[in-house]
């Protein structure tokens, strides 16, 4: 593929890294540092102005499989975006900062023509909000651009320890396609019994997966302290809304906290500093179950979670802009540290990796999340339990006309059904052979 990348920063830097081992690169940067920096790259660099006509095509945007807007402006992004889809592009994925620009994180099919917009601050919010909603949360997947989701949740002090899969009384939509013990991964059935510290893998829709906290037992998260009210601190307080919280969000500008007040309806908003350790003692934080730094700066950040876990708070959650601290972050002390960059990285491999039917998510390297095509006439029309693939496997979701379905074993495919499977990389072969 020629794929053509605008904006050499960590994302784009990043992502023509991976994708120059396959394809053909061309990566538009107006920053000299940064075009010297792709020098260690085997891509070809066009220096300019992405939102430029002259400069697209200078990097053969009329011939190009994907172009990727990047860049740290949202204002250039869309207008490159825009022009790229008029002169040719096959595939348009744009970045924006801005969630007035989006009405979720990751949006498919824009009304501007756009293939693919993420907005890595919504996306970051709402793996937060996601984590939090949810007993024993430790990994939240987006599938199929949003169509589906798979939850990973740690099982410890939970009312499921004990039953079988049958007698757990899932909602609607929602399956139990693995459970990973001690090291082993299992395909459960409907004796398959749940125990303690077991990591439960779970697939559906979000609004049904969102009621599975009646089911796994009552939130172990009450107090909930966000530092910083931007987009990401105040998405993430009025996505916890919905949940019965104890939300207080605080902020070092007067006139946002005025602001927020009118806007949040269940949260107490504060002006304070978050640095001040008497305002942090005053402001009793040491009492959360969780605190989330959202400041701008990854530094702040860094200091503000570590002052609230002294005070008592038990976990800390920061937002990091550098994809580099994360690490750092996490080997002194913040429980989890998230970056909208990697987050953007994450959404555009994913969505590239969609294009081309291949893996799409990958479990602790046991399982993996394949979007086969039903291209065989001999399989359409045919009941799950009547189609025989291999016992590791579970056909878990069927993308039709742009809506999922969560299959039982009477639910009929049809020709051209994309269907979510999950299976081992032992049986990915087999399983492709069967539709494709």
């Amino acid at each position: 593929m020629r794929i053509v990348i605008a904006g050499a920063g960590e994302v784009g830097y990043n992502l023509a890294k991976v994708l120059s081992e396959h394809h053909d690169v061309f990566v538009i940067e107006s920053d000299e540092e940064k075009v010297e920096n792709l020098k260690n790259l085997n891509v070809s660099v066009v220096h300019g102005n992405s939102a430029n006509i002259h400069v697209l095509k200078s990097a053969g945007i009329e011939s190009a499989d994907v172009f990727l807007a990047v860049t740290g402006d949202d204002e250039v992004n869309l207008l490159s975006g825009i022009f790229a889809r008029k002169f040719g592009a096959k595939k348009v994925i744009v970045r924006v900062g801005n969630p007035e620009y989006v009405e979720k994180p990751v949006m498919r099919d824009h009304p501007l023509g756009f293939d693919l917009v993420i907005c890595p601050q919504l996306a970051l919010a709402n793996e937060v909000a996601n984590i939090l909603m949810i007993p024993g949360v430790v990994e939240f997947i987006t599938l199929s651009g949003g169509q589906a989701n798979m939850v990973e949740i740690k099982v410890d002090e939970s009312p499921i320890v004990g039953k079988t899969v049958s007698e757990l009384n899932l909602p609607k939509d929602v399956l139990i396609i693995a459970v990973f013990r001690d090291g082993d991964v299992i395909i459960p059935k409907g004796n398959t019994v749940i125990k303690k510290g077991d990591v439960v893998v779970v697939f559906g829709k979000m609004e049904e997966i969102l009621k599975l906290k009646s089911v796994f037992g009552k939130p172990v998260v009450k107090n909930i302290t966000i530092f910083g009210g931007g987009t990401v601190g105040s998405y993430i307080a009025k996505t916890l809304e919905m949940g019965n919280f104890n939300i207080t969000l605080i902020d070092s500008c007067l006139q946002r906290c005025e602001k927020l007040d009118e806007i949040l309806k269940k949260t107490k908003v504060v002006y304070g500093d978050a640095t001040d350790m008497d305002f942090l003692i005053e402001e009793e934080v040491g009492k959360s179950d969780v605190v989330i730094a959202t400041t701008e700066s990854d530094e702040k950040n860094l200091l503000i979670s570590l002052l609230c876990k002294s005070l008592g708070a038990k976990k800390a959650i920061a937002k990091v802009e550098r994809g580099s601290y994360v690490r750092i972050f996490e080997k002194v002390g913040v429980d989890i540290a998230l970056s909208p960059r990697r987050v953007t990285f994450v959404e555009v491999m994913k969505y590239l990796r969609l294009m081309d039917i291949r893996t799409i998510a990958d479990l602790k390297h046991k399982i993996t999340v394949l979007e086969v095509v039903v291209k065989k006439a001999e399989v359409a029309g045919k009941r799950i339990s009547e189609i025989d693939i291999p016992k590791s496997s579970i056909i878990g979701g069927i993308i039709r006309d742009d809506k999922c379905i969560i299959p039982r074993g009477d639910t009929k495919i049809e020709l051209g059904d994309r269907l979510l499977i999950f299976t081992t990389w032992e049986d990915m072969e087999e399983i492709e052979g069967l539709f494709e």
